[in-house]
């Protein structure tokens, strides 16, 4: 992994505690009275309504956003201390609102000039553009034919509470279709460049493949475009020269250095299918497109977006919206099915992995992210716009504030569907569309009025929706948003713009109602010397905080130019560390808190930088250096023909691998599996710790196999050691030849031939197979986990016991363990002796199945699953380890769950279901998943369109949309529920299985734990301290395209503390970065070195070696 660029090392033992998860102590109750007070317009003066008539304006069909609401600024105009308001208005003029305290507004817009009435004003911000020590205003314009009516406005301060506009002298007057714009410093010369967001025509009318071509072959009349201030008062566009022409159809923006490398970087949120745009800043004048590289998926229709460190690591995390629905009639009624045809279409152009829903995107380090928004519950809030972090309980954790609503929710799929067909009737006729039928299309729309969000940051990585019990309870058409505080008490209020409603001002109530204490920052500086960028850090006795200080944020609108920090109970601050963006620096110790805080420029040092890095890595990858250029390659195979509604596919579940010393010269080697039309391979050690591939005919003859687990064994006791690999997946019929497992005989120096005789004709679809002497004879036996009936999901597989008779293997199931016929989807399993009886129990999990143990009595196995404490864990189980975690005496386990980062949702009182059977009676098997999203109606997970794919009758049964979003699942499938096969999952979390005594108690992994699903652990004392460690892999890239990939993984190093618990290291941390598809994790010695070999689907091997003992720690430099 690159060196990764942070903040103060000085401050990692504060990286750690922010890191464990263990919430905050503010008090933060789900009983907590009211933080907001809305202030009524009678009071304070600020009548704004930005009122748009549906009949009166343009149709969505002729301008596509013509209900996406306007902006807001906050900032002071006047520099008399009190954050004044302006408000960008559609088909309305703008206004000005200055600030005279206690919530009372002056509308001084006339005055001002600012007022633009016949205008289309979209977005707004504020910034110090001519650098005289007053904000400006810069104000996007959009919707107008005419370019004249859209070029943008720059609102120049006259220092007398009036503007001159300017944008045409100033040479950004952009006649786009602009909807959001940023200032920035991205070449660091003192001077705020402008970056403005615009967009296309013709979202509608074009084709996806001129969407595509315009995307691939981008004009610079409708791109985005960046200014470069020139000094003197003049700007030129340089949107071609830096790498910025773009194509899409841009909402939010916002610039900040995501890297850390001192640079400041451009996200842009885009809307409809081109996807979003990150320009990492190259510090020549250029940027790199790098989306695709840093992200590993993101929004569909992105609107609004922001960046702050949400949880005190010292990196800017992003926070983008969409629109997916907070309840399932909405969800079935309105949100658009996606294709998958048309989605891996997109996908191979390079728009990447797109998906409906917000996007929280965790920064890792070095400018990559990881997006759980599913697990910190912020990924569904309706059709949202503004997307704001900021402190605002002020308890040192930034919260998230979601403003939604949406004039005419022309996306209705009853309304869009009548729609289509008088439209399709009329072209068929050969008539021309009526223009009353193109603005039917939006007037007769039904309206969406929505409550806005509020997320209250818990501290682990998780938020708590508090929108309702905050006072946030308003439903309208809200839009633009910002906050600033307005009263100067020390907490952040919020002013909201609402379509067809007056704008809300919100007074925060948090100082009075807890006594919080907080740390306002305002920066001065000289004139060419631009704040824009400036990164702050505090240190106190709960770790650090970090914010970089920019204005637009969320969506068309811009905040207050002070930085607020919350600091909970916290009596003081011990540090201040404050760099500006030409690198001066400058360290102030026990600042004063409750108060605004000014820091000077001029007491800045040069040299002492920000910019630092681990002083070593704990892991490093040596891939490159190992001998091995290996890479899994699957076959395509289309799983959804045998069963429409999988949740995901079933034949991308490999690679495994399996080590031993297999050519006798006293160093260790391993086997890799290859899938479907790829022979899996033997690598030999070398004496330098390097590997070889070796030439291995008899698995060239076996690769149309699909290799699952393998394992070597000395099968015939002649001290060499053979190989057996089970066959899986999900390509081949039930009882197909390919599904035959393979005994492969060591003839001597490492020479593998396969033997047929010596195994039985088991042709399951295997998961693992896991060698033990079960019954103490000297000879190894063999546990073969059944993973699947193929093209019959979930039904349960047959495990298998075979036992070794003298080199022979024979199938002991029906005489020995009976209760592994039909045990279930199962994943992993270990040998282990629980009761402590001296022989060998089992113990499995799966998926759907609960952690199951068999225990061993007299060479015969029971299931004791209930007995163990066990019964009712089903989950997603696809992995396992064993070792004494809690140094206590007796094994405990860990094991690796889908994870809480996905779409599926499970808990005690809302379990996750599946259903199936053949509905229909075609002769196929099909599935039905049923999820509770509120109330207690169990709902079917998939929508109308996916389902009657499945089951044809049921577009006949409900043929509108409405109808079915209205259905549970059992209105949707009757009576054959009752018949199905069926199982809950209660839990997908990743956990400890500590062993109590003989009784086993689930403690969840960490929140860093679950953001991914658990593939593969290793458990081994790395760091040689007594102290059992744990090392993680995941991911799950095959889930069906409105599932969503689970792509959030980079492998975690958790560092045990020999109690049951353990400290996460993320990727940053510990030099751990495995972002595949991970399927295996194997530590292997080589060279003197202890390296884990990891395995990734579809993917490359790679190698990674332990460093030593370092502790990961950083220092300021």
């Amino acid at each position: 992994m690159n060196k990764i660029l942070l903040c103060s090392s000085l401050f990692f033992c504060c990286l750690l505690l922010s890191c464990n998860e263990s919430g905050n102590e503010t008090g933060k109750t789900a009983t907590a009275p009211p933080m907001f007070t809305a202030i009524p317009t009678e009071q304070s003066g600020v009548a704004f309504n930005n009122e748009v008539d549906p009949e009166k304006v343009k149709s969505p069909m002729e301008y596509i956003n013509v209900y996406n609401g306007a902006g807001v600024a906050a900032g002071d105009i006047n520099n008399d201390g009190l954050p004044d308001i302006f408000f960008t208005g559609n088909a309305v003029g703008n206004k000005l609102y200055l600030n005279k305290g206690n919530f009372q507004f002056e509308d001084i817009t006339d005055k001002a000039g600012v007022g633009a009435n016949d205008s289309w004003c979209t977005g707004v911000t504020m910034a110090d553009v001519n650098e005289d020590g007053l904000l400006d205003i810069y104000v996007c314009r959009s919707y107008h034919d005419n370019p004249f009516l859209r070029s943008n406005l720059l609102y120049i301060n006259n220092g007398d509470l009036t503007f001159s506009e300017k944008a045409a002298d100033y040479k950004i007057g952009d006649t786009g279709y602009s909807i959001s714009a940023t200032f920035l410093d991205y070449n660091k010369d003192g001077h705020p460049d402008l970056y403005v967001g615009n967009h296309p025509l013709g979202r509608i009318k074009k084709t996806f493949l001129e969407h595509i071509q315009n995307w691939q072959k981008p004009t610079l009349e409708f791109s985005d475009k960046l200014y470069k201030n020139n000094g003197d008062g003049t700007f030129t566009d340089v949107t071609k020269q830096a790498g910025i022409l773009n194509y899409c159809w841009t909402l939010g923006v916002v610039a900040a250095d995501l890297n850390e490398d001192g640079w400041t970087d451009i996200y842009v949120a885009a809307d409809h299918t081109e996807p979003d745009r990150y320009y990492q800043n190259n510090g020549d004048g250029t940027f790199s497109e790098v989306s695709a590289q840093r992200l590993n998926h993101m929004s569909h229709s992105s609107m609004g977006v922001d960046a702050a460190d949400i949880n005190n690591d010292g990196l800017l995390d992003l926070a983008v919206v969409e629109m997916l629905a907070t309840n399932n009639f909405d969800e079935k009624t309105n949100m658009p099915s996606m294709n998958p045809e048309r989605f891996w279409a997109f996908v191979d152009v390079g728009y990447h992995y797109q998906y409906m829903r917000n996007m929280l995107q965790l920064n890792v380090g070095d400018g990559y992210f990881s997006e759980i928004g599913q697990m910190a519950g912020i990924h569904r809030t309706d059709w949202s716009w503004a997307s704001l972090l900021a402190d605002f309980d002020n308890d040192g954790f930034k919260d998230f504030f979601v403003s939604n609503g949406y004039l005419r929710m022309y996306n209705d799929k009853d309304h869009h569907k009548k729609f289509i067909k008088t439209f399709e009737e009329l072209v068929k006729q050969g008539q021309e569309v009526p223009k009353s039928l193109i603005k039917d299309y939006g007037v007769k729309a039904p309206e969406a009025r929505q409550e806005n969000n509020f997320f209250r940051n818990n501290g682990d990585l998780t938020f708590t929706e508090m929108g309702p019990e905050y006072g946030l309870n308003f439903k309208g058409l809200s839009s633009g948003a910002a906050y600033a505080d307005l009263d100067n008490d020390g907490d952040l209020d919020l002013v909201v713009a609402n379509t067809n409603d007056p704008a809300l001002i919100y007074k925060n109530e948090n100082r009075e109602r807890t006594g919080n204490n907080f740390l306002r920052v305002a920066l001065k500086h000289p004139p060419a010397v631009c704040p824009i960028g400036t990164k702050m850090f505090i240190q106190t006795s709960k770790g650090i905080q970090h914010q970089e200080f920019t204005f637009t944020r969320g969506y068309q609108s811009s905040v207050e130019a002070v930085l607020h920090f919350g600091l909970g109970k916290e009596a003081g601050i011990n540090k201040l560390v404050v760099q500006w963006p030409d690198g001066k620096y400058q360290e102030i110790a026990n600042p004063p808190i409750n108060t605004v805080f000014e820091v000077d420029y001029e007491q800045a040092v040069p040299g002492k930088g920000m910019a630092n890095q681990p002083k070593s890595y704990l892991f490093a990858e040596v891939t490159g250096s190992s001998g091995i250029n290996w890479k899994h390659q699957e076959t395509i195979f289309d799983d959804y023909q045998k069963q429409v509604l999988l949740p995901h596919k079933m034949s991308q579940f490999g690679p495994f691998l399996a080590s031993a010393d297999v050519n006798g010269d006293g160093l260790e080697d391993f086997y890799v599996g290859g899938a479907n039309g790829q022979p899996g391979a033997l690598f030999f050690q070398n004496p330098d710790g390097t590997f070889r591939k070796a030439e291995m005919p008899a698995f060239e003859i076996d690769r149309n196999c699909e290799d699952m687990g393998a394992a070597f064994i000395d099968a015939n006791n002649d001290g060499l050691m053979d190989l057996y690999v089970a066959s899986g997946g999900n390509e081949f019929q039930e009882e197909s030849e390919m599904y035959r497992d393979r005994l492969y005989i060591n003839t001597g120096g490492g020479v593998l031939q396969k033997v047929r005789n010596a195994i039985p004709d088991l042709r399951i679809s295997a998961s693992c197979v896991v060698p033990f002497d079960y019954d103490g004879d000297g000879d190894t036996d063999l546990f073969v986990g059944g993973r699947q009936v193929p093209g019959r999901y979930p039904s349960p597989a047959n495990s298998v016991l075979l036992e070794n008779d003298r080199g022979f293997f024979v199938d002991a199931t029906e005489a020995r363990a009976p209760g592994f016929k039909e045990l279930g989807m199962v994943t992993d399993a270990i040998w282990s002796d629980l009761d402590k009886d001296g022989d060998a129990d089992l113990l499995l999990c799966g998926e759907w199945m609960p952690l199951t143990v068999f225990k061993q009595d007299g060479g015969k196995f029971s299931n004791a699953t209930e007995a163990y404490g066990l019964s009712g864990t089903n989950g997603w189980w696809f992995s396992l380890a064993q070792g004494d975690f809690d140094n206590d005496g007796d094994v405990d386990f860990m094991g690796g769950n889908l994870g809480l980062n996905y779409k599926y949702r499970a808990s005690e009182e809302k379990p996750f279901h599946i259903y199936a059977t053949d509905f229909d009676d075609n002769g196929t098997f099909d599935i039905a998943l049923g999820y509770y999203l509120e109330g207690k109606d169990l709902y079917p997970v998939r929508g109308r369109q996916c389902s009657s794919e499945q089951v044809p009758s049921i577009a006949e049964k409900f043929p509108t949309y409405k109808e079915f979003g209205k259905a549970t699942l059992f209105d949707v499938y009757g009576e054959k529920l009752k018949e199905a096969l069926h199982y809950e999952v209660k839990s997908f979390a990743s956990a400890m299985i500590r062993n109590d005594g003989g009784k086993f108690t689930l403690v969840p992994l960490s929140n860093l734990a679950q953001i991914s699903p658990v593939n593969a652990i290793v458990v081994e004392d790395f760091d040689g301290d007594g102290k059992l460690d744990v090392v993680l892999g995941g991911n799950l890239f095959v889930s069906e395209v409105e599932t969503g990939r689970a792509d959030a993984g980079k492998g975690l190093f958790m560092k045990g503390n020999g109690d049951g618990t353990f400290q996460p290291y993320s990727v940053y941390q510990s030099g751990l970065n495995i972002p595949g598809d991970v399927k295996d994790i194997l530590p292997i010695t080589a060279g003197g070195k202890r390296l884990l070999l990891v395995t990734n689907n579809n993917g490359p091997l790679q190698v990674f070696a332990w460093q030593g003992s370092q502790d990961g720690s950083l220092s300021l430099k």
